[in-house]
C-alpha cells in the first residue's frame, strides 16, 4: 500500500513520533545540545511546513496540550513549598519585574517602531512578558527543581503568565466593546471562588483517596492525580482563565501529598517526560514555517525586532532581579535561561490577535522566529547554568561533609509492612545521596536454614522490584547467625551503615525492660540512628510532625546531626515541625535550630506523665508523632520515656508513630564499654553518712529532713523547699526501683549525692510508682551546668550496673553493701 504525505495512519504516526522521541535527544547530546532542541527541530522537519510527513491535526494538538499542562503540573508538583513560604517575596518580585520590563519595552517598540495601535502594542508586549517553562525538564532531571533560583522562576512564571493572559482578556473584551465594570467583577469573583475551591477541597479529597484506596501497584493513585490535573485545568478554562493556570494550581495543591522521592512521583515524571512533554515540544516545532521568514524584508525586520526585544527584556529582568536578591551569576543565568523561552502563552496571544485582525502575517512570522531562537537559546543556557549549579552544590557538599557516608539498613523478616519501611527509607535519604539501600534478611542457624534462605530470597526480590520502581539501587544481604542483633551489628560495621530501620512489633508493648532482647542488644551495640516506625497510612499525608525531645537530649554529642536527619524527612513530605519539650530545652536548642535553618513551633510540656492528655487536642488525624529515646546510661535516659511509645500507640492508634534512638559519637560509645566493664568511680566519692539503708519511713520529705539534719546549710528551709518542689513536680524515674531528685542551688559549695533505701518502697504523692531506692543529687549553682550534667550521666550509668540495685536493697548498712559489692 503506497504511503501518501502527510501520513494519516495513527499507528505509523505514533511510531514516527516515538522514533523522534528516542533518537532526537540522543543526537543532540552527541553535539552537546539539550535534547529539547532536537524535539523542536524534529517538529520543524517532519511538520507540515517542511517535509510534510506529519500533519498538525487534532490528535497532535490534543497530545501537545496535554504535554503543556503536564509541564505546568510538574512545575507545581516539584516546587519547594517550604522555600516558597519563606521566600514568597522572591516569586512575587520576579513575577512583577519579568512582566513589567518586557511589557514597557514591548509597548514602546510596538507603538513607535511597528506603528501599531496602543491596544495591539500592549497585546504584543504581553507576548514578551509571558514565557513557557519548556526547559523545566532539564532542571528537574538534574534535581534542581527545589533550588531558590528555580523556585523563584516558577512562581514568577505563574504570575507573569496570569497577568499576560489578563491583558489578553482585556484586549479581547475591548475589541468586542465588552470592557465594563461587570467584566471585572465577573472575572475577579470567579477567579477567587475557583482558587479557593481547588486549594480547600482538592487536598482533602486527595488525602481521603490516598488513605482509603492506595494499593501496592499505585495505578489508582496515578489515575486520580491525572484526573485532578485535567478537571482543575478545565475549570480554569471554564471561568475564563488559561488551562495552564489550573494545571499549575493542581500541582501546587497536591504537592504536599506526593513526596519527591515517592513511587507515585516517579511514575508521574516518567509518563510525562517520555510521552506527553515530547509531544508538546514536537507540536511547537510543527507550528514553525521557516519559509515565512524570507517572504519580504519588512517581515524580516519585524521578526528580528521582536526577537531582540524578547531576549533583551528577559535578560534585563533576570539580572535586575538577581542583583536585588543577591543571587550569584550562575543563578541569574539559570533564571534567564528558564524565562526567555516563548511558546505556549505567546502562541495563544498571537493566534487570538491574528484571528481578531489585530495582528498581521508579519507579526505571526516574527512570533515563530522568536519561538525558534528563544527556545534554542533558553535550552542551551538552562543546560549550561544547571550543570554549573550542580557542580557548585557538589563542591559545597564535598567540603562540608568530607568522607561521611549516609547509608540505610532495613532488616526484613516478612512481606508485611515492607512497602512502608522502604518508603520511609527513601524519605530519609537526601537528594544528593546516591547510596543504595541495604536490605538484610537474617537466617537463624539451625536445621531449616535452606528454607529460611529461600524465603528470604523471595522477600528480597520483592523489595528490589519496589526500589527499582523509583530508580533506587538496592543491595540485598543475607546473614546466617544464631543471634539477630549480632547479625545486624555485623552488617552495620561491614557496610558502614549510618541509619537502621526496624519494624514495629505490634504484639509487644515496645519497651525493652527485659535484658537480652534483640532491640536492647542492638541499641547497646551500636551508636547509629535506629528508627522504629509504626506506619498506619502513607507518610505523604502528614501535615504536622510532633517531635518529642526528652530533657538533656540536646547535651548529647550528635544532636545537631539527628536534627538534620529530621529536617530532611519533614522537608521531603512538606510537613510542619512542632517540638514537644520542656521550656529549658526549647530555649537551649533554639540557637542550634536557627543555625541549621530549621523552622519549628514549640509546645512546652508541664508533666511528661500527662503528655498524652496534653497532646489530645493538638494532634490531628494526619499528624505524625516522633519520639527521641535516649539510650540507657545517657543523661537524657528515663524509664518513663521507655514506656511512652506504648502510651502514644494506645492514645493515638490511627496516627503514624516513629521512635528514634538518636546517633551519638563513637567516643561516648567507647566510654560506655569501659564504664560497664569496671566499678564506677562515683561510688568511691560518696561518704558513708550519705547512705541510708533499710529505712522504714516511706515519706521522701522525711528523707530530705534527714539529709538537712546531717549537713550544715546556710538556709535549711530554702534547700528543703527546693527538694520538695522537685519531687512533687519533676521526679525522674530511672527504673521502676530507682527515683532520682536533683537540684542546683546556692545553698551548697560542693556536689553531694545521697542514697536512701526502703525495701517496701517510698510513697510518691503524684505517682503510683513505689521506688525502693531514692537518689538525691545536690550541686552548687556556681559550677558550670555541664558539670551537673556529667554527674547525672554518671548516676544513670551506675544504676545500670549488674547487681547494684540488689546490693543496695539487701544491705543493712554501708559495710555490708561494700561486702556485697566486692563479691
Amino acid at each position: 500500500m503506497p504511503i501518501t504525505l502527510p501520513i494519516h495512519d495513527p499507528v505509523i504516526i505514533f511510531a514516527i513520533v516515538m522514533i523522534i522521541v528516542l533518537v532526537a535527544p540522543i543526537l543532540m547530546e552527541k553535539i552537546k545540545l539539550p535534547g529539547i532542541i532536537g524535539l523542536i527541530f524534529a517538529g520543524i522537519l517532519f511538520g507540515p511546513h517542511l517535509f510534510g510527513i506529519l500533519e498538525k491535526d487534532r490528535a497532535i494538538d490534543l497530545l501537545g496540550m496535554i504535554g503543556l499542562l503536564y509541564i505546568m503540573f510538574l512545575a507545581g508538583l516539584e516546587i519547594d513549598l517550604n522555600y516558597v513560604r519563606k521566600n514568597k517575596h522572591y516569586s512575587l518580585l520576579f513575577g512583577i519585574i519579568t512582566f513589567l520590563i518586557p511589557l514597557i519595552l514591548g509597548t514602546v517598540a510596538g507603538f513607535y517602531f511597528l506603528d501599531l495601535k496602543f491596544g495591539a502594542a500592549l497585546l504584543l508586549a504581553s507576548m514578551f512578558s509571558s514565557h513557557t517553562l519548556i526547559t523545566f525538564p532539564i532542571v528537574s532531571r538534574l534535581g534542581l527543581s527545589k533550588k531558590r533560583s528555580v523556585t523563584a522562576t516558577i512562581g514568577g512564571t505563574i504570575l507573569t503568565d496570569t497577568l499576560a493572559f489578563l491583558v489578553l482578556a482585556i484586549v479581547i473584551a475591548s475589541h468586542h466593546g465588552e470592557l465594563s465594570f461587570l467584566f471585572w467583577v465577573k472575572l475577579g469573583i470567579l477567579s477567587i471562588v475557583y482558587v479557593l475551591v481547588i486549594i480547600i477541597f482538592l487536598p482533602k479529597i486527595g488525602g481521603w483517596f490516598f488513605r482509603n484506596f492506595s494499593t501496592e501497584s499505585g495505578i489508582e493513585e496515578y489515575v486520580f492525580v491525572i484526573t485532578a490535573l485535567f478537571i482543575s485545568a478545565f475549570l480554569s478554562h471554564l471561568i475564563g482563565l488559561e488551562p495552564i493556570i489550573g494545571a499549575f494550581l493542581a500541582g501546587l495543591t497536591l504537592n504536599s501529598l506526593i513526596p519527591e522521592k515517592s513511587t507515585l512521583m516517579n511514575r508521574i515524571q516518567f509518563v510525562g517526560n517520555s510521552l506527553f512533554i515530547p509531544f508538546f515540544l514536537i507540536s511547537v516545532g510543527m507550528l514553525i514555517d521557516p519559509f515565512l521568514l524570507f517572504s519580504d524584508l519588512n517581515t524580516l525586520k519585524i521578526s528580528f525586532l521582536m526577537v531582540f526585544i524578547a531576549i533583551m527584556s528577559k535578560h534585563i529582568a533576570s539580572n535586575f532581579f538577581g542583583r536585588l536578591v543577591n543571587f550569584n551569576q550562575t543563578e541569574k543565568g539559570l533564571i534567564f535561561g528558564m524565562s526567555v523561552n516563548q511558546a505556549a502563552a505567546t502562541l495563544a496571544a498571537v493566534i487570538v490577535g491574528r484571528r481578531l485582525g489585530i495582528f498581521n502575517d508579519a507579526i505571526l512570522t516574527g512570533t515563530i522566529l522568536m519561538i525558534i531562537i528563544t527556545c534554542f537559546l533558553g535550552s542551551v543556557l538552562t543546560q549550561k547554568y544547571s550543570r554549573e549549579l550542580v557542580r557548585d552544590i557538589k563542591d559545597t557538599i564535598d567540603t562540608s561533609k568530607g568522607t561521611e557516608i549516609d547509608r540505610i539498613l532495613i532488616p526484613i523478616k516478612k512481606f508485611a509492612n515492607l512497602n512502608n519501611l522502604i518508603s520511609l527509607a527513601f524519605l530519609l535519604q537526601s537528594k544528593s545521596n546516591h547510596e543504595p539501600l541495604y536490605l538484610l534478611h537474617i537466617v537463624m542457624g539451625g536445621k531449616n536454614e535452606e528454607e529460611q534462605i529461600i524465603e528470604g530470597e523471595a522477600i528480597l526480590t520483592k523489595a528490589v522490584v519496589m526500589a527499582n520502581a523509583v530508580q533506587k539501587q538496592v543491595v540485598p544481604l543475607t546473614k546466617i547467625d544464631v543471634n539477630v542483633s549480632s547479625a545486624i551489628s555485623k552488617a552495620i560495621a561491614e557496610q558502614r551503615i549510618s541509619k537502621v530501620i526496624l519494624g514495629w512489633n505490634e504484639n509487644k508493648n515496645f519497651t525493652y525492660t527485659i535484658f537480652d532482647t534483640v532491640l536492647e542488644q542492638l541499641v547497646r551495640a551500636t551508636n547509629k540512628m535506629i528508627f522504629i516506625p509504626r506506619i498506619i497510612h502513607p507518610a505523604n499525608l502528614t501535615k504536622r510532625i510532633f517531635l518529642i525531645l526528652p530533657p538533656l537530649i540536646n547535651q548529647q554529642e550528635g544532636f545537631k546531626r539527628n536534627i538534620l536527619a529530621m529536617k530532611e524527612f519533614y522537608a521531603a513530605i512538606s510537613a510542619k515541625l512542632t517540638i514537644i519539650s520542656e521550656e529549658n530545652t526549647s530555649k537551649e536548642i533554639t540557637p542550634c535550630l536557627k543555625d541549621i535553618g530549621v523552622s519549628v513551633d514549640f509546645v512546652n510540656i508541664q508533666s511528661w506523665k500527662k503528655i498524652t492528655e496534653q497532646l489530645k487536642n493538638k494532634v490531628g488525624e494526619n499528624d505524625m508523632l516522633i519520639q527521641f529515646i535516649s539510650r540507657k546510661g545517657k543523661p537524657a535516659w528515663r524509664n518513663l520515656f521507655d514506656r511512652m511509645p506504648f502510651q502514644l500507640k494506645q492514645s493515638f492508634p490511627e496516627n503514624n508513630i516513629i521512635v528514634i534512638y538518636p546517633y551519638y559519637s563513637s567516643d561516648d560509645q567507647e566510654f560506655d564499654k569501659k564504664y560497664f566493664s569496671q566499678h564506677p568511680e562515683i561510688l568511691r566519692t560518696i561518704p558513708e553518712n550519705n547512705f541510708f539503708f533499710n529505712l522504714t519511713d516511706n515519706d521522701p520529705e522525711n528523707i530530705f529532713r534527714k539529709i538537712i539534719s546531717i549537713n550544715t546549710y546556710p538556709n535549711d528551709r530554702v534547700i528543703y523547699n527546693e527538694l520538695v518542689s522537685v519531687i512533687n513536680e519533676y521526679p525522674i524515674e530511672l527504673t521502676p526501683d530507682i527515683m532520682l531528685i536533683h537540684i542546683r542551688t546556692e545553698q551548697v559549695t560542693e556536689s553531694q549525692i545521697f542514697f536512701a533505701v526502703n525495701r517496701k518502697g517510698f510513697t510518691m504523692k503524684n505517682s503510683e510508682s513505689k521506688p525502693r531506692i531514692m537518689i538525691t543529687f545536690i550541686s552548687p549553682k556556681n559550677q558550670p551546668p555541664q558539670a551537673h550534667l556529667n554527674t547525672l550521666s554518671e548516676i544513670s550509668r551506675m544504676v545500670l550496673m549488674e547487681n547494684i540495685v540488689d546490693n543496695l536493697i539487701k544491705a543493712d548498712d554501708y559495710l555490708q553493701f561494700l561486702k556485697f559489692f566486692k563479691t
